[in-house]
């Protein structure tokens, strides 16, 4: 019996690790290609140099102006987050708690969005956009995330119907209004799959490449670090090591993210199974 348990250990071990060594074997090439010259690269070899000064080159060069494209990555991120969480938030709780006329309609309707492919709507969107001299800005970008996401609102909904009414009657009977509930009650109570969303939606904004680049364009002032990588493809040649450097900054913004967060973010789902 003590046996066959160590060998179902055992074995669910390697099977834990060989996955493991899956997923970190591009993050170790990644590192790798950013420590040495492209020749060792693109020969097959890895960790035959380590030159930490392929970062200072990278971040130095002229064309690539890595100071602007992180700050414009990092307001980028920041706003399309915050629009995106304000807004599903405020939809999911008014779905919630409101009453109003045609409501679980709406919410249906709502909800039949998520079947329509993104890229069905993209031209319409870039001709509309267009026509309203939107482009070549981040209002393209931006300004669609103050709707929110349908999905992000139906998590955010079941969620929120999980709470006790209890809560929210004796709020109301203190004089509290919609919005003292909201950020009093609910929030708190809904951490987990807040940080959820944010970790999300920091990734998809963070490393963005499609929507910049079509909306925002590859000019040097209002460009990501996504798409100002594409200086370093050169015309005959292409800067492995320096695409790597940018890449593997990149990489680690939302690892450190994830990292900080998984804390809260265990606590709250351990303490909601607990509850239940």
């Amino acid at each position: 019996m003590v046996v066959n348990r160590w060998l179902k250990r055992t074995f669910l071990y390697v099977i834990i690790a060989g996955f493991a060594v899956i997923f970190v074997t591009p993050f170790l090439w990644m590192v790798s290609a950013a420590l040495q010259s492209d020749t060792y690269t693109m020969g097959g070899q890895w960790f035959r140099q380590f030159l930490w000064s392929n970062f200072a080159q990278a971040f130095g060069q002229k064309d690539f102006q890595f100071m602007l494209a992180v700050r414009n990555t990092v307001f980028y991120t920041v706003a399309g987050t915050l629009f995106f969480i304000v807004s599903s938030v405020s939809v999911a709780y008014g779905f919630s708690f409101f009453r109003f006329p045609f409501r679980d309609k709406l919410f249906f309707f709502l909800l039949a969005t998520m079947m329509i492919p993104s890229t069905v709507m993209f031209i319409p969107n870039y001709v509309m956009f267009a026509n309203w001299h939107w482009t070549g800005t981040y209002l393209p970008l931006l300004i669609p995330a103050l709707g929110g996401g349908p999905g992000t609102i139906f998590l955010l909904r079941q969620f929120m119907l999980t709470l006790s009414v209890s809560l929210f009657e004796s709020a109301r009977m203190d004089g509290a209004n919609s919005w003292t509930i909201l950020w009093r009650i609910v929030l708190p109570n809904i951490k987990a799959p807040l940080i959820l969303v944010m970790i999300q939606q920091v990734n998809a904004h963070w490393s963005d490449f499609f929507g910049p680049l079509m909306y925002v364009g590859n000019e040097a002032a209002t460009r990501t670090l996504s798409v100002a990588l594409s200086t370093f493809n050169r015309v005959y040649y292409v800067q492995w090591s320096y695409i790597m450097c940018v890449a593997l900054f990149m990489a680690i913004v939302p690892v450190i993210l994830y990292f900080f967060s998984q804390r809260f973010l265990m606590q709250d789902f351990v303490l909601s199974a607990t509850e239940k």
